[in-house]
């Protein structure tokens, strides 16, 4: 049986989107190299997540200045958009919990990256980290990289996050309930 938010409302996160929940939400998402990055205010039992699946903006063939019509798409504006909706709600930055997942290794042979390869999962995590950290804000837990893909499960009242490692031919969990990490 699911113990993260029986009751709760639930949203699948697509590919490239972010969610805010400022009515208690269970949002599930499945991560490969594309990078969830839940945000959490204990004291209004708020929560946000994106599901980025690019580092950078500026590096879009369809960024003329700031023009990307999704947001969420990337790491950097995803991150830019969650924090400013959380400071137009009012809450303090120092107040805000945030938690990493995702961004393995799309095409990693045996835990080993190719020569030459695009490692999109591991420039996701290092554009996350170098935002947070010049915004002077810490990562309170994580699941990131490695070869397996993860299923997640964000509690948007509570900010508890459940993970579930998939192997290669696994897409989605049996619905029997949690037999990952909390975090």
């Amino acid at each position: 049986m699911n113990t993260m938010g029986p009751g709760l409302p639930r949203v699948f996160l697509q590919t490239g989107d972010c969610f805010i929940g400022v009515q208690p939400t269970l949002v599930t998402t499945i991560l490969g190299s594309c990078l969830a990055v839940t945000i959490h205010a204990p004291g209004m039992g708020i929560g946000t997540i994106c599901h980025a699946f690019l580092p950078d903006s500026t590096a879009s063939p369809h960024h003329p200045h700031g023009a990307e019509p999704q947001i969420c798409r990337f790491v950097d504006t995803a991150l830019q958009n969650m924090l400013e909706t959380m400071d137009k709600i009012g809450v303090p930055r120092r107040d805000l919990v945030i938690k990493m997942f995702g961004g393995g290794q799309g095409v990693a042979i045996g835990n080993v990256e190719p020569p030459g390869s695009y490692n999109v999962g591991r420039r996701n995590i290092e554009m996350a980290k170098k935002l947070l950290k010049f915004a002077r804000l810490d990562i309170r837990a994580q699941d990131i990289g490695g070869p397996q893909g993860r299923k997640l499960m964000f509690n948007t009242l509570t900010g508890d996050v459940w993970v579930k490692k998939l192997a290669k031919a696994q897409f989605s969990g049996d619905g029997n309930g949690p037999t990952g990490s909390g975090f």
